[in-house]
């Protein structure tokens, strides 16, 4: 089943409030302390400048751009477009989370929302980085599902990928988000019975490390 453009933007302000197949096959998680060593910042770099675009599947805006335009501190802003509407968010990250803390839709001006009101408090990585690790935030329950995931995308393969699964309590439907370390968000998969799942999928991106 397909859905229309109204439909869409409904789910991609979920999926990017929170800013997509992927080969897994039975492994050894890596050892715990090998884990807890791992950066948040390091699965997120978002120094200004960065930039990612995907491809989508199942949808005509599941594919969009991402690009760092202000960075502040531990407070980074991230512009979404997705052809038919741009979307500001704010993300801030700690030793421990990356939280977005704020998001705009329809901005198509060059505005620094970095200093505005938080609006938003979606917890979308929480250490430590292991596999079963949970928490909720938002009316969701993520949960890191895999440490080691192999990922192939446009972009290229992908070895040792952090894949958290997002359950959204209210519509019963799932969310897995694909990350590299040093490379950022590489691929998400969005999940709702009765439709086709969609997919977005690192194309290019330019990435340098955090500061």
């Amino acid at each position: 089943m397909k859905m229309g453009k109204k439909t869409f933007f409904l789910i991609f302000s979920v999926l990017f409030v929170v800013l997509f197949g992927c080969s897994v096959t039975d492994r050894q998680p890596a050892s715990p302390d090998t884990q807890n060593e791992q950066s948040i910042a390091d699965y997120m770099p978002l120094s200004e400048g960065n930039y990612w675009a995907y491809e989508g599947i199942g949808n005509e805006y599941a594919s969009y751009t991402a690009k760092v335009t202000y960075q502040q501190d531990n407070k980074y802003q991230v512009m979404i477009d997705n052809g038919g509407s741009v979307t500001a968010n704010r993300y801030e990250v700690t030793d421990s989370t990356l939280i977005n803390t704020y998001r705009q839709s329809e901005l198509y001006d060059d505005k620094n929302i970095l200093n505005s009101p938080e609006n938003y408090h979606a917890v979308l990585l929480q250490s430590p980085l292991t596999l079963g690790n949970s928490w909720e935030s938002e009316g969701a329950t993520y949960e890191i599902a895999d440490t080691m995931a192999t990922i192939t995308v446009p972009a290229g393969t992908f070895e040792n990928c952090l894949v958290v699964k997002i359950d959204y309590n209210d519509s019963g439907n799932t969310s897995y988000f694909y990350y590299k370390k040093g490379v950022g968000l590489i691929k998400t998969r969005y999940v709702m019975p009765g439709f086709d799942d969609i997919v977005s999928q690192l194309n290019t991106y330019s990435v340098r490390s955090n500061p």
